[in-house]
């Protein structure tokens, strides 16, 4: 029995497998067919689709059209021409909807997938946990209905309802509505022709949005156009397919009043109608008539819908004299909501007056707000591109700029106003604004003249070719730095050179603004417009950039900061150009300057040297080991930082380096509690601190040249933030390799 089941699983998994692969190649195919969510297709087909809606939304009135009355023989009938043709051009534009959905449908059945795949098994359980008792039939019919469906959505609901096609369904329903039934489900029909529109222009608006934004005013006043135009054409197709209806509810309600056969009388509404010979027309015109004389009350009142019937509009005439009068109509009402309509007191005739009024009084407040939004955003601009050039010329006075470059500036400015791409920038601060707009010409004249004062005052530099300085002044790169931000840290490289252009920037040997603490008053020296720092970058060129010098001060910003940079790559771009022309302007640089650098560069080396040797003496191991061994290993150390509660070594895991703790704690365990989020058991916790190393087993296996690294017998944690040395087990048989007698020696 159970081998039944079994195979019976089986079967079951091998056919769902093979229709869902059935079904994932042919929405493959169908993507590929469409091709519209992947690189420049994505544009394309959002205008196309667009240009569907608008011309489905377009094309949609043209359905009441369908509809006209004979009113010879008092009959209903129907432009077959026009049905055909607007049926197929209808089609057309639902087989793009089509497309569309389907499309939609594979990128939420997608997205569906890469969530699942990202939530991974613990969704599982979250969904099959708990008693499956405790749970109501409803609630995991939802459940299921929601895993099997999670590509649903409002998006795809939307979609479906708009390329529905409900005209044509409507036109073919026509044929069998003999008599009556176009009079009895006249609600519905009305119903299902006006609710499609919302989801058609709601698409509409959801893939122009996004195009409307990005195009011109033009653009927007032909959106608002088509606006206005398309609720005219609408309104005015309602209001001839009204028209019909409100004349037939009146032959009808006739029937229902004065004749005793009423079925009899209704099922000759139809004009291909077998009855349609015993019609009486004569009754029909004495309680439906359309022309009374003066000084007769009308049996009925038409209402708004007169005019339609009484100039033969609804009956069988020219297609485009049909369509321009009723168009007309629908402006024309539209232009002055409506006040002009004179009603009767039929329910539906009014509610469809008010319909004009409030679609009128919409597109018109629409307009008048798109009006006043562009005329804000425009002053807006105004305001921000005159306090702009406000800011260029204080900002041109105050550094003393020529005449020349001032007129190059102004030039570029109202260069860029005409071609619109100034609005993009405006926002920006004034340096990055200027260093935008100006073309590279213009950009190099002024980074030399703001820039080659500066550089004349570093003293390395003063005996310089102008050549060589003007090089370094095109390599210069504008940067901002917003207030308080860290531009060097104590001990990191120099990579680039700063020179200041505007605010303050703060130079100190303590940490303790690192602690938050603020900065220590009696290290600070401020560093202000026309300073620089990082002059030590120039002592390393020409050599090599391999290891570079590095910063023995924090620098950090006060208030925001305009400064340009020169890097050490650019700085050792310039220099291999004038090789010759830097050896002879450092010749005649000051013998004093050159002795400081590298007296202050000796004694920086020493300290760095004596810092890591005072760290690895600590272990046994290492403290009878000859000098040179130990200058090679203080050599190898690398300085590294680990954030708090981040573990260095696993229990279990190789120890691959020895580890030398300069700030921070650390702690050390052999339970496995903190993995499982329990804490840590203080009986087997053990704390090191500055001055402290773990690792010195890896020191024993140097003479077996690390056959097989040693295992970690204990967790290692950081209980705080902790910058530490390691020596790697690569750097460390490297310097076996390199003293083994000395190595041997000491071991013994």
């Amino acid at each position: 029995m159970s081998e039944i089941y079994l195979l019976a699983a089986i079967r079951t998994r091998k056919d769902g497998e093979r229709s869902k692969s059935m079904c994932s190649s042919d929405l493959t195919l169908i993507k590929k067919i469409c091709n519209v969510h992947e690189g420049s297709h994505l544009l394309v087909w959002n205008r196309i689709f667009v240009i569907s809606c608008v011309f489905a939304v377009s094309l949609d009135p043209f359905f009441f059209y369908v509809v006209i009355i004979d009113q010879d023989n008092k009959c209903l009938q129907m432009d077959k021409t026009l049905s055909i043709v607007v049926c197929l051009m209808r089609s057309l534009t639902d087989v793009i909807f089509l497309v569309h959905f389907i499309c939609e449908i594979c990128d939420h059945i997608q997205s569906s997938k890469r969530n699942t795949v990202k939530k991974g098994p613990s969704s599982e359980v979250r969904q099959t946990g708990g008693s499956s008792d405790k749970k109501s039939k409803i609630r995991k019919l939802i459940e299921k209905m929601a895993q099997k469906m999670s590509w649903l959505s409002v998006s795809i609901v939307i979609d479906f309802f708009s390329f529905i096609p409900l005209p044509q369904l409507l036109v073919v329903m026509f044929y069998t509505m003999k008599g009556s039934g176009f009079v009895e489900h006249k609600k519905v029909l009305n119903v299902c022709l006006l609710c499609q529109y919302f989801p058609r222009i709601y698409l509409i608006y959801l893939s122009a949005k996004e195009f409307k934004m990005t195009n011109g005013i033009w653009i927007k006043g032909l959106f608002n156009l088509f606006l206005y135009i398309l609720a005219s054409h609408i309104l005015g197709g309602f209001w001839y397919f009204f028209s019909i209806q409100r004349e037939l509810s009146c032959w009808h309600k006739a029937c229902e009043n004065y004749i005793i056969d009423l079925r009899g009388c209704v099922n000759t509404f139809y004009c291909d109608s077998q009855s349609t010979t015993a019609r009486n027309i004569t009754f029909l015109n004495e309680r439906c008539p359309l022309d009374t004389p003066d000084g007769v009350l009308s049996p009925i009142n038409f209402g708004i819908f007169l005019d339609s019937l009484k100039n033969q509009n609804t009956e069988h005439i020219k297609f485009g004299k049909k369509f321009f009068y009723s168009f007309w109509w629908g402006l024309r009402n539209l232009s002055n909501f409506g006040t002009n309509l004179t009603t009767s007191t039929y329910v539906w005739e009014n509610l469809f007056a008010i319909l004009i009024s409030v679609v009128g009084l919409l597109l018109f407040l629409y307009l008048i707000g798109n009006v006043q939004m562009e005329a804000t955003k425009k002053e807006e601009m105004r305001q921000k591109i005159k306090m702009k050039r406000l800011d260029v010329d204080t900002w041109m006075s105050r550094n003393e700029l020529p005449e020349e470059i001032k007129k190059e500036i102004l030039s570029s400015i109202k260069q860029t106003l005409k071609q619109k791409t100034l609005k993009q920038h405006i926002d920006a601060d004034l340096h990055s604004f200027l260093f935008f707009i100006l073309p590279g010409k213009t950009r190099t004249s002024l980074k030399r003249c703001l820039c080659m004062k500066t550089l004349k005052k570093v003293k390395m530099l003063q005996g310089m070719d102008d050549k060589v300085l003007t090089l370094m002044c095109d390599y210069l790169k504008p940067v901002t730095y917003i207030e308080n931000s860290n531009i060097f840290r104590m001990g990191d490289p120099f990579d680039c050179v700063l020179i200041i252009m505007e605010g303050t920037v703060w130079t100190y040997a303590s940490s303790d603004s690192q602690a938050g603490r603020g900065i220590s008053s009696m290290g600070t020296k401020p560093l202000r417009k026309g300073d620089f720092y990082g002059e030590e970058l120039f002592d390393w060129a020409p050599g090599s950039f391999t290891e570079l010098p590095v910063s023995s001060k924090h620098v950090k910003t006060r208030v925001k900061v305009d400064a340009f940079l020169l890097t050490a790559h650019d700085l050792d771009s310039v220099v291999s150009k004038y090789r010759l022309q830097w050896k002879e302007g450092k010749k005649g640089t000051p013998d004093e300057k050159v002795v400081a650098v590298s007296t202050i560069a000796t004694a920086y080396r020493d300290y760095r040297h004596h810092r890591r040797l005072q760290a690895i003496t600590k272990v046994k191991k290492l403290q009878g080991m000859d000098d040179k061994v130990l200058t090679s290993i203080c050599n190898y150390l690398k300085p590294v930082t680990y954030n708090e509660n981040s573990f260095v070594f696993r229990m279990g895991d190789p120890v691959d380096c020895i580890l030398f703790i300069i700030e921070g704690t650390v702690w050390t365990y052999a339970s496995s509690d903190s993995q499982d989020g329990q804490g840590i058991s203080s009986m087997a916790t053990k704390t090191l601190g500055k001055g402290d190393f773990y690792g010195e087993e890896l020191l024993d296996c140097a003479s077996d040249s690390f056959t097989e690294l040693p295992v970690s017998s204990k967790y290692v944690v950081c209980q705080t933030k902790v910058e530490a040395f390691v020596l790697m087990a690569n750097d460390l048989k490297t310097v076996v390799s390199k003293y083994p007698l000395q190595w041997e020696k000491n071991e013994k």
